[in-house]
């Protein structure tokens, strides 16, 4: 009988943590958390897309250049065309 519990107490945990894992990453992709969660796991086993999204995020952040004293205003463009 103890053969059978150190064995369930050494394969059960093998099991239920990667289950665990896939389960929270899952939950997290459907309700749009992915990069706060999934995050850490993303840099331990895929380092280049954890970069990618780093990337990605820097420049969603940064603001658009200020522009030229010299260039004109700036006017919006509506269906292809300038207002004129």
């Amino acid at each position: 009988m103890n053969g059978v519990v150190l064995f369930l107490l050494s394969v059960v945990p093998l099991v239920l943590v990667p289950l665990g894992f896939a389960w929270a990453v899952t939950r997290a992709r459907r309700r749009g958390l992915g990069g706060s969660i999934v995050g850490p796991f993303q840099e331990m086993w895929d380092p280049g897309g954890a970069r990618t999204r780093i990337d990605i995020e820097i420049q969603s952040e940064q603001e658009a250049p200020a522009p030229s004293p010299g260039d004109p205003p700036f006017s919006p463009v509506r269906d292809g065309r300038s207002d004129r």
